[in-house]
């Protein structure tokens, strides 16, 4: 239930076709961000290991209709027995999203990611092509971003992620984060146009 509210919520944010010069210019601006993400699914993953927090770094820029976005995800789940051993993971992600701007320096946003969540387990009683592992991933995300002044920004998000593994692997994050936007170097907008 809550991977289809997540999803409708971010494909409802991304906003509609709109005059050239109501959009930003692509490459125009770059936006570097940290969030600190909890997993609040009750899943699968909690059976087995105690996810505790992640930590994400993002970039995103002004797209034709819309935002792209690449980032990584860190964590380090801890096992909840010995039968198990804990992970560090890290998904490194492209994405593709919009906002609408809600007033009073506030704007909500959603979008979708696709990426490759690798895994490496801890300790050395796993034989070597076991130790580690990578699998396709998939999220939708929704987020609400305020701009008190200046380039800074303060944002919450909430996203589903699935990663398919042979138990696909499904979390549902809540994240605070913070960020600046930048003007996009010259040399940087030159090579992406």
């Amino acid at each position: 239930m809550m991977r289809a509210f997540v999803l409708l919520f971010a494909l409802h944010l991304i906003p509609p076709a709109l005059p050239a010069q109501a959009r930003p210019a692509p490459f125009e601006t770059l936006d570097l961000g940290i969030t600190v993400l909890a997993d609040v699914n009750h899943g699968s993953l909690q059976q087995w290991w105690s996810p505790g927090p992640a930590l994400g770094l993002g970039l995103t820029m002004p797209f034709y209709l819309g935002t792209f976005e690449l980032g990584l995800q860190y964590a380090h789940p801890s096992a909840l027995s010995d039968d198990v051993p804990g992970f560090r993971s890290l998904f490194v992600y492209a994405g593709w999203g919009g906002e609408r701007f809600l007033g009073a320096g506030f704007a909500a946003g959603g979008g979708a990611r696709v990426g490759v969540m690798a895994m490496r387990f801890d300790g050395d009683s796993l034989p070597g092509y076991r130790a580690s592992e990578s699998e396709l991933g998939l999220a939708a995300r929704a987020a609400v971003r305020w701009v008190p002044a200046g380039t800074w920004y303060a944002e919450t998000s909430v996203s589903y992620q699935s990663v398919l593994t042979h138990h696909h692997m499904e979390q549902v994050f809540l994240g605070a984060g913070i960020g600046r936007r930048f003007a996009t170097p010259a040399w940087l907008r030159d090579f992406l146009d």
